[in-house]
């Protein structure tokens, strides 16, 4: 999935698209509950080692619902900041580790989602139970990271990329997810429908039945009937007020 036209825009108008997207992603993030002034979403310019992301919480920098395209910085892959004057998130090397990791990721989100965060805790599976256009109908591809640090050395950075692997979703032990894509949309509504999809299962086992998961072949026509990520993001937007 894209946002962006046909035609390759400018390294100024694409670095500013992406502010405006980050921007947007934590605000939609913080209207449905998954983040508070803590969490974080990032996306990597195109052919660089540039990443936007927001700043570390301070007086200036509060909920991510009230971020502007403005407030956010640029750092590099050594977590340098490149532009701005506050410092990065403490774990900002969830997001450095995992761009040089994977070189398909060019959009992290990290939250501390509630429903997502009880099912890593109990190690219990996602089971594939509702229709969800998404990355999760993958049937449920979710690496776990079984340690509880935060994330704010590069050599924790490189053991949370090995824990996700090739997944577009990890658990981070009792500690929230991040979420994965090539693009900050799909990374952001993923993460909306994992916490979707968890509170489902979780409810469903505190009901005492056992959750029946959806089967392959549903899950490959549901791909191919999937409409494109743009509407969904849009409805996010309009929810924000902006739309």
């Amino acid at each position: 999935m894209t946002v962006t036209g046909s035609g390759a825009p400018a390294p100024e108008a694409d670095e500013s698209r992406l502010r405006h997207l980050v921007a947007t992603a934590g605000a939609i993030l913080y209207q449905q509950g998954l983040v508070d002034y803590l969490g974080h979403c990032s996306a990597r310019v195109p052919g660089t080692d540039r990443v936007i992301i927001k700043p570390k919480f301070s007086t200036r920098t509060r909920a991510l619902g009230s971020l502007k395209p403005d407030d956010l910085l640029v750092i590099d892959l050594d977590g340098v900041v490149l532009e701005g004057d506050q410092a990065p998130p403490a774990e900002w090397p969830i997001h450095t580790s995992l761009y040089r990791a994977r070189p398909d990721i060019a959009a992290i989100v990290h939250t501390h989602q509630p429903a997502a965060t009880l099912l890593g805790v109990m190690e219990l599976p996602l089971v594939p139970v509702l229709h969800i256009p998404s990355v999760l109908t993958n049937g449920g591809d979710v690496g776990r990271w079984r340690c509880a640090q935060l994330v704010t050395t590069p050599d924790l950075g490189r053991s949370l990329a090995e824990a996700l692997s090739q997944s577009p979703l990890c658990h981070l032990q009792g500690h929230g997810i991040v979420s994965v894509a090539g693009d900050i949309p799909t990374a952001t509504l993923a993460a909306i429908a994992f916490e979707q999809l968890a509170e489902a299962n979780l409810r469903i086992r505190q009901a005492g039945s056992t959750p029946r998961a959806i089967s392959e072949e549903d899950l490959r026509a549901l791909r191919a009937a999937a409409g494109p990520v743009e509407g969904r993001w849009a409805y996010y937007e309009q929810l924000l007020g902006n739309g």
